[in-house]
């Protein structure tokens, strides 16, 4: 399972199981947080320290949404627009908003290349639901997918413009939801059609070059009881048959409340269900599931 994880590091240097673990059981990953940032300097040298031991092939992630969810406290990445304000531009001046999009994309997606990053965890193409649990709020950019769709594609092409690939997150939507999948396990009480209806921006970037999704920890308790995540009727049957998704399907990180299971069970369902990268990006459920794989 360990070829398919992106896993969370400890601290700002690698440590002496970390260096093992990026020798010996290669992850597909690594993915940065606040708790792995000090300057661009030691972050260019801690993703220099992962290549050296894991080669170069390896990935590197982020969550540089831009707004109210960023890990690096220094330009360009602290004083970026909500993607919501970006929203509210194209209410009044849509080219204006997707210029501005892209080129808000294509600075962090520079300064993210610069640094050694491969992959960024955006565009956020869930809907704003003003009912929803406010994990998602202003991060999104509208309530219309189409409105969705076009800053998406935006943000998207700026990160690839820059050589960053974009994941957009989370399907089949997490704006409705009304718990924080971090804490608990969010449901969703909609139907397949309004499901569907409210995750059309999905489909319209992938007919644009999206090649990269990310799963939501949340239920629909109307269509099927799995959550999304550990679902073969959301991830085949919808994802990949109907909309003909044929990209890398991330799951949420696998330590998050929202998943209901222990790590390596969460991993093992993940990958079952049609997830191809597992997200653990907590130092225990890295240990846990590396521990788990022989």
């Amino acid at each position: 399972m360990y070829q398919h994880t992106v896993i969370g590091l400890e601290g700002l240097t690698l440590n002496p199981q970390e260096i093992e673990w990026l020798q010996h059981k290669t992850p597909k990953g690594v993915i940065l947080f606040a708790r792995n940032v000090q300057s661009p300097e030691q972050v260019t040298a801690l993703l220099a320290d992962v290549r050296h031991y894991a080669g170069a092939h390896i990935w590197a992630a982020i969550d540089e949404e831009g707004g109210r969810v960023h890990r690096m406290p220094w330009a360009p990445f602290n004083n970026r627009i909500q993607a919501a304000d970006f929203g509210a531009l194209y209410a009044q001046n849509p080219e204006a908003a997707v210029q501005g999009v892209f080129a808000d994309a294509h600075k962090a997606g520079q300064a993210l290349k610069t640094l050694g990053f491969t992959h960024n965890c955006a565009p956020v193409l869930d809907i704003f639901y003003a009912q929803g649990d406010p994990i998602i709020g202003n991060r999104a950019y509208a309530t219309s997918p189409d409105t969705i769709a076009s800053l998406a594609a935006a943000c998207m092409f700026g990160l690839h413009d820059a050589g960053i690939q974009a994941i957009g997150k989370h399907f089949p939507g997490h704006g409705r939801a009304d718990a924080d999948s971090h804490l608990a396990m969010p449901e969703v009480d909609a139907d397949l059609d309004t499901i569907l209806s409210e995750a059309d921006a999905f489909p319209q970037l992938f007919a644009q070059g999206l090649q990269h999704i990310m799963t939501a920890h949340v239920a629909y308790p109307n269509i099927t009881a799995h959550v999304a995540t550990f679902s073969p009727f959301w991830l085949q049957d919808i994802l990949q048959k109907q909309m003909k998704f044929e990209g890398e399907i991330w799951s949420d990180d696998l330590c998050m409340k929202g998943c209901g299971m222990a790590v390596p069970a969460a991993a093992k369902a993940a990958l079952a269900a049609g997830c191809t990268t597992l997200l653990v990006c907590e130092v225990e459920g890295v240990q846990a599931l590396m521990h788990a794989c022989t």
